[in-house]
């Protein structure tokens, strides 16, 4: 994810309601934020990764 003194932007899109809540159930199930997710998921799309991921077990 971003590193903490970035500045922050929101980002608003419309994505279809059965993705929106598989999205939803993947986060709950993972214990993920919605947010750190999506910005992950568009780092690692853009080739962008800038972490290792620090997941508690």
């Amino acid at each position: 994810m971003a590193k903490a003194e970035e500045v922050w932007t929101q980002l608003a899109t419309r994505i279809p309601k059965e993705l929106h809540r598989r999205l939803k159930l993947h986060c709950v199930t993972n214990d993920i934020a919605v947010m750190e997710f999506v910005v992950e998921a568009i780092e690692e799309k853009l080739g962008r990764k800038t972490r290792a991921k620090k997941r508690a077990a």
